[in-house]
């Protein structure tokens, strides 16, 4: 039972961390993805090969974002 509830809280503690990078992601590129890939819904990655694919289009506070998201999920 303790052992149920270490790896339990092991695999919850970065969820603050990865839902706070994606509301940064979401208020720093919202009007970058709906410009820059207009009717590209999520998922499956789609919007992530829209961004590769059109980086220097996106403001520089959305690359900063995307970046820093990238970042936190590498260290977890």
């Amino acid at each position: 039972m303790l052992r149920t509830a270490i790896i339990a809280a092991t695999l919850v503690a970065p969820l603050p961390a990865l839902a706070q990078d994606q509301g940064a992601v979401r208020n720093a590129c919202k009007a970058d993805f709906t410009r820059n890939c207009p009717g590209i819904s999520p998922g499956g990655g789609r919007l992530i090969a829209c961004f590769k694919e059109k980086q220097a289009q996106f403001s520089e506070g959305c690359r900063t974002a995307m970046q820093s998201a990238q970042a936190s999920r590498q260290k977890n």
